[in-house]
C-alpha cells in the first residue's frame, strides 16, 4: 500500500492515482501553505478518542499550515518523512512556525482514530525535535477554520515523496489509463456526465460559481476536473476582455506569438522544469518519445527568439502569448475558476539589453496599472530581492535589482520591499489588486530572469560586433484569464460594465400587439453591433423584467402603445431607475459612449 499522508486545503474530493506515470516506490503527496494566519474553532466532538478542547477561536499567525489526512498503513516513518520535507520547505521560506491540522476529508481509506492520532502526534514530536515552533490542532473534532495564504510564488507547494524521504523517480515508460472492468455504459455515463450544481442557499450571493450558473457563463464537469467549460455567454466576456488586452499590447508595441501545448521532454530538461517541476506536469508519448503538456509558456517563446539572429538595434523585443497551460493540482484544492488544472496565461516575454531594463520595466508597470484602472481595482506593488539561494553573479543581481528599483522610484509610486524573497533566478515586482469586498489577489508580476538566457544561450550581436547575453523579463497582467474572470465576476457581482456584459440590452413589449415594434427596436440595436435580446415570449411583462434582472442585463427597454406611437423606449437600468421618452437613436448614442469609455457601473 502507498504511504499516503496527504496535506490539503479546501473542499476535498478523493483523487485517484495519476495514470500518467509509473513509480518505483510507494509515495505520499503533501501540500504546504505559507499563511499570514490560520484561525480555527472546535465545534463538536466526532471521534471516540477526541482530545479535550475548549470551544473557542484559536489564531496562529505567520505559519506554514499542513492539513493532514492519515490513511491505513501510515506509520512513524511516513510521518517523519513528511516533516523532513516540510522542514526543508520552511527553511527556503525562512519560516519557523508550523501547524499540523487533522483533516479527514481527502481519503476514503482512512486509518482508525487511534492510529491517526498516533501519526499526528509523531509528526508534532518530530517537528519539535527539528527545532520548529510546532502547533497541532485538536484531533477528533469538527472545526470551523479560515486561512489567509500569502501571495508569493512559493506560498503553496505540493510535493510527492517516498517513506524514506527521497523524491520520487519517474520511469521512462509510461502507462496508459487503466480500463475499469465491469462498468456498463450507463454506469460510465453516470460519472462522466456529472455536472456541478450550486445552491444559492449554501453559497454567498456573489460567489462566481453560482453567478456563472445563473448567467450561463461556464460550468464544471467530472469529465475534466479542474478544467472549466466556457459557454457562449462566458466566451463573449472572455473575448471582450482579451480584445481589450490585445489592444493595450498593440499600443505598447508588443507582437503576438503562439507555441505548441505539447513539447518534447528534452526541452523541459534544458529549461530545468523536468527536474524541479515534473510532479506538477502531465505527460504523454508520441512515436516512442516522451512529451509533456506545457505548464509554462517561456520555453516555447524562447525557441522563437532563438530561431533568428538579433542585433542590439532589434531590442527590446516584446512578445506576448495567450498560452494554454496545464499544471497538476490536488483535487481537494480545486475551486471554481480560482484553482484549476488548465488555464490561459496572459504571458509576455521581453528580450532586451541590460541598459534597457529600467525603461522597459517602467513601461510594463504603466501597462499593468492602466489595465487594472479600467476595472476600478486598487493595487499595491511589492519588490522582492535576491534570496539566500540563487544563481547568477553579484554584478548581475545588482544590475537587475537596480533596474527594478529604479523603475519604481522613477515613477514615484509606493511599494513594499521584501528582502530575500525574490525568485532564485532573479528579482521581481508583484502586483496585488483589491476587489470590491476588500480581498487582495496577486495577479500581475514582472520577473527578471538570469537563468533561461544562460541555459538556452540567448545572445544578440552588440555594437562592438561581439555576442552579448540577452536580458529576459517574464510578465503577466491578469496571470490566469480564468482566475481573473472569477475575480471580476465577484468584484462586480455579475453586473459587468456594459462593454463586458454578455447581453447589453433586452427589449420587452408590454403586450403582444407591441411585439412588432419591439422587434424593430431590437433590429436597430443589433444593426449597431450591440448584444440585444427581444423577449417576445408569452410570459408576463413583470416576469420578463425579473428574468432580465436575474441575468444582470444592464438595460431593459420596455415598449408599449405609447412608446410605439411616439417612436420612443422606456429605459430601465440595473438600479431600477427608468427614463421615459428616449428615442432608439438617443439610446444607441448613449450606449456607444458608455462602451467606448469603458465606464464602470
Amino acid at each position: 500500500m502507498s504511504c499516503t499522508i496527504k496535506h490539503v486545503v479546501g473542499t476535498c474530493i478523493r483523487r485517484e492515482p495519476r495514470p500518467q506515470t509509473k513509480f518505483e516506490e510507494p509515495e505520499l503527496r503533501i501540500l504546504q501553505l505559507h499563511s499570514d494566519y490560520v484561525e480555527y474553532e472546535p465545534v463538536k466532538k466526532e471521534a471516540p478518542n477526541a482530545e479535550d478542547a475548549e470551544k473557542k477561536k484559536i489564531r496562529v499567525e505567520d505559519v506554514v499550515l499542513l492539513l493532514t489526512s492519515v490513511e491505513k498503513g501510515d506509520d512513524a516513518s511516513v510521518a517523519r518523512a513528511a516533516v523532513d520535507e516540510t522542514a526543508s520547505f520552511m527553511r527556503k521560506l525562512k519560516a519557523s512556525r508550523v501547524l499540523v491540522y487533522p483533516y479527514a476529508h481527502l481519503s476514503s481509506d482512512l486509518a482508525g482514530p487511534a492510529e491517526a492520532l498516533s501519526v499526528l502526534k509523531e509528526m508534532e514530536a518530530y517537528a519539535r525535535e527539528l527545532g520548529l515552533d510546532t502547533r497541532r490542532a485538536v484531533f477528533g473534532w469538527t472545526k470551523r477554520f479560515k486561512v489567509a495564504v500569502k501571495g508569493h510564488p512559493l506560498a503553496e507547494q505540493s510535493r510527492t515523496i517516498r517513506s524514506d524521504g527521497e523524491p520520487r523517480r519517474i520511469d521512462t515508460v509510461q502507462e496508459r489509463m487503466p480500463v475499469k472492468e465491469g462498468k456498463s455504459l450507463d454506469e460510465m455515463k453516470s460519472v462522466v456526465f456529472r455536472q456541478a450544481k450550486y445552491d444559492s442557499e449554501k453559497l454567498p450571493a456573489n460567489d462566481h460559481r453560482l453567478i456563472g450558473q445563473q448567467m450561463d457563463l461556464y460550468s464544471f464537469h467530472d469529465a475534466a476536473p479542474g478544467m472549466p467549460f466556457f459557454h457562449h455567454n462566458g466566451m463573449i466576456v472572455v473575448n471582450e476582455l482579451l480584445g481589450y488586452w490585445r489592444e493595450v499590447h498593440r499600443r505598447a508595441d508588443y507582437v503576438e506569438a503562439r507555441t505548441p501545448i505539447i513539447l518534447n521532454r528534452q526541452l523541459w530538461e534544458i529549461s530545468g522544469h523536468w527536474d524541479k517541476y515534473r510532479e506538477n506536469m502531465y505527460f504523454t508519448r508520441i512515436d516512442d518519445d516522451e512529451y509533456a503538456l506545457k505548464p509554462m509558456n517561456c520555453p516555447g517563446g524562447i525557441l522563437i527568439f532563438k530561431g533568428a539572429s538579433h542585433s542590439y538595434r532589434d531590442l527590446p523585443l516584446r512578445v506576448y502569448e495567450l498560452g494554454i497551460v496545464h499544471r497538476h493540482e490536488l483535487s481537494g484544492v480545486l475551486s471554481g475558476l480560482f484553482r484549476v488544472r488548465c488555464f490561459t496565461q496572459d504571458d509576455a516575454h521581453i528580450f532586451m539589453r541590460e541598459d534597457q531594463i529600467t525603461d522597459e520595466v517602467v513601461g510594463v508597470i504603466r501597462l499593468i496599472t492602466g489595465f487594472y484602472g479600467v476595472f476600478g481595482f486598487e493595487y499595491r506593488m511589492e519588490l522582492s530581492t535576491r534570496p539566500q539561494k540563487s544563481i547568477g553573479t553579484d554584478e548581475q543581481w545588482a544590475a537587475a535589482e537596480y533596474g527594478l528599483r529604479g523603475a519604481l522610484d522613477s515613477l514615484g509610486v509606493p511599494y513594499k520591499l521584501n528582502p530575500g524573497d525574490g525568485a532564485f533566478y532573479g528579482p521581481k515586482i508583484d502586483f496585488h489588486i483589491k476587489d470590491a469586498m476588500g480581498r487582495t489577489w496577486q495577479c500581475g508580476t514582472i520577473q527578471l530572469d538570469m537563468t533561461m538566457p544562460e541555459k538556452f544561450d540567448l545572445d544578440y550581436m552588440g555594437a562592438d560586433g561581439q555576442p552579448h547575453r540577452v536580458v529576459m523579463v517574464h510578465r503577466t497582467v491578469m496571470g490566469s484569464i480564468e482566475r481573473f474572470l472569477g475575480i471580476l465576476v465577484e468584484h462586480f457581482s455579475g453586473k459587468f460594465p456594459v462593454w463586458l456584459a454578455p447581453e447589453q440590452a433586452t427589449v420587452i413589449p408590454i403586450s403582444d400587439k407591441n411585439s412588432e415594434y419591439a422587434s424593430k427596436v431590437g433590429t436597430l440595436l443589433d444593426g449597431e453591433g450591440f448584444r440585444v435580446r427581444v423577449d417576445n415570449t408569452s410570459n408576463t411583462m413583470n416576469y420578463k423584467v425579473r428574468d432580465a434582472q436575474h441575468r444582470r442585463v444592464p438595460y431593459i427597454l420596455v415598449v408599449g402603445s405609447k412608446e410605439e406611437a411616439e417612436g420612443t423606449v422606456a429605459v430601465r437600468d440595473r438600479t431600477g431607475k427608468v427614463e421615459y421618452g428616449a428615442t432608439p437613436d438617443q439610446f444607441i448614442q448613449a450606449l456607444k459612449a458608455k462602451i467606448e469609455s469603458k465606464e464602470i457601473n
